[in-house]
């Protein structure tokens, strides 16, 4: 065996000695605490599990399309996932940090010089080099492998992050698509009601003009119109605008996906809402476990500034042909190696390792704040989105009734204005009522639905496993 290859060995076998001495903490995640929901009445939730694409709860097979098109074709989804594979490639080039790199060299140069105490005459000097270099840290306090870890931690954020993405996706374009068809039939109701307005108008005109009724009520009659009509400009305007964030979610230019939605209506969700387990809440959700990966990363770089307290031996060395006779490269008096151990120590820089090392620790523990802030919101943001879905239920069930109710009064009232009981004014009233009622219908419809899409965004998209994070090493806090 060469010296060369005995000094190799040598030093692998003394990294792989001291390479399990890390200094720094070791990162242990606590498991998520359970999520005790408060707000899960039996009336409005119920136990059973969500089918993983929820939306199609909904009978409505445009949502389900239009669904399966933006995860596909959405930008921050491609975006999201453009860092996940530069996160992969980073956390690949740390782990190979643990081995020697050994890139190929070749080289020429020529240069003329004295040589000192021999001569005051300048000389030619030529070498020709082509070999392998190679260098090689010996992790012997851990800074390589806290390295890795934070990497491998920051590719599981990124992962998380992505997961985050395609939740956040999918309910803006359920929330959007519920809020276009909630427009279209306020847009409905306000147009039926501008038809029904337009021939009282003309009724009443009659009347006046037979001198059976006054002014008045002519012009009570044309201002209840107007102010109908009035309506219509702020409803097609919402129409727009909920159409074209589809567009722009399902990456196509505003108003190219106005063929495919046209009016039409969608019922609101009334069963009790598929919820599935919650207790797991703080496990599913991509913005915890977003939180979890960062904490894991910045404890690991702790690890890595404690590590530069420490000293760092570095091993280089050389292999190949090194002559100054280009003729003679390649020839057996050619070959050459060199190993070159170094050690570096901060010693009277001492006090910027420490800086950088409670920087570290500062970090972390802002880190570990950040994700106590995430746990808590994500419990809020729960809860607040069963109580808001509940609530919405409820409030949709009094308006159909007033609906109801309304509708009844309103034909009465004109029932007793065409035999004279009552005058215009009481009619215009019944109508206005009636006009208001169907509205708040439409509108809570649309409240129930977007509410539905709001719990399942909370719950964290899809019931599924949390993405595993990368593992180097048994990294720990």
């Amino acid at each position: 065996m060469s010296k060369f290859a005995k000094a190799v060995l040598l030093a692998a076998t003394l990294a792989s000695l001291l390479a399990a001495c890390a200094v720094g903490p070791d990162y242990r995640p606590a498991p998520a605490p359970d999520a005790t929901a408060h707000n899960l009445d039996a009336q409005h939730f119920a136990p059973a599990a969500p089918p993983a694409s929820w939306w199609q709860q909904f009978p409505d097979p445009l949502l389900s399309r239009l669904e399966e098109r933006a995860v596909l074709a959405n930008l921050d989804v491609a975006i999201a996932v453009e860092h996940v594979r530069a996160a992969r490639a980073a956390f690949r080039e740390a782990k190979l940090d643990f081995a020697p790199h050994v890139p190929l060299e070749a080289q020429y140069a020529r240069s003329t010089e004295q040589e000192p105490g021999f001569a005051t005459d300048r000389i030619a000097i030529e070498s020709y080099t082509l070999g392998f270099d190679a260098s090689w840290e010996i992790d012997l306090f851990g800074h390589v492998r806290r390295s890795a870890q934070a990497a491998g931690a920051r590719l599981g954020a990124q992962q998380a992050s992505l997961a985050d993405t395609r939740v956040s996706v999918e309910a803006e374009v359920a929330r959007n698509y519920f809020e276009l068809r909630g427009a279209q039939r306020q847009l409905a109701v306000a147009r039926d009601n501008i038809a029904n307005q337009r021939e009282a108008l003309r009724l009443t005109q009659i009347r006046y003009d037979a001198g059976r009724v006054t002014e008045l009520d002519v012009d009570s009659a044309l201002s209840r119109l107007k102010a109908t009509e009035a309506t219509v400009p702020l409803l097609e305007a919402a129409e727009k605008r909920a159409a074209y964030r589809l567009a722009v979610l399902l990456s196509v230019p505003p108003g190219e996906l106005d063929a495919e939605l046209t009016a039409s209506s969608i019922p609101a969700w009334t069963d009790p809402l598929p919820v599935g387990d919650v207790t797991d809440l703080l496990r599913r959700r991509p913005d915890v476990r977003i939180a979890e990966r960062n904490l894991a990363a910045a404890t690991a770089q702790v690890g890595v500034a404690t590590a530069d307290l420490f000293p760092r031996v570095t091993v280089t060395g050389f292999v190949g042909f090194l002559t100054g006779d280009g003729a003679q490269l390649g020839a057996g008096s050619s070959r050459a190696w060199a190993v070159s151990p170094t050690l570096s120590w901060p010693a009277l820089d001492f006090a910027s390792a420490q800086a950088r090392l409670r920087a570290a620790k500062a970090e972390s523990e802002g880190t570990l704040d950040e994700y106590r802030r995430t746990v808590l919101g994500a419990l809020e943001d729960f809860e607040n989105a069963c109580v808001n879905y509940s609530r919405q239920i409820q409030r949709l069930s009094s308006v159909v009734e007033q609906a109801d109710a309304s509708r009844r009064a309103a034909k009465m009232a004109e029932i007793q204005y065409r035999e004279g009981q009552i005058n215009f004014l009481v009619l215009l009233d019944a109508q206005r009522t009636e006009l208001e009622a169907e509205d708040q219908v439409a509108q809570a419809e649309t409240a129930v639905n977007t509410g539905a899409v709001a719990v399942y965004k909370a719950l964290g998209g899809v019931p599924a496993a949390p993405t595993q994070a990368p593992k180097v090493a048994a990294a720990g806090r």
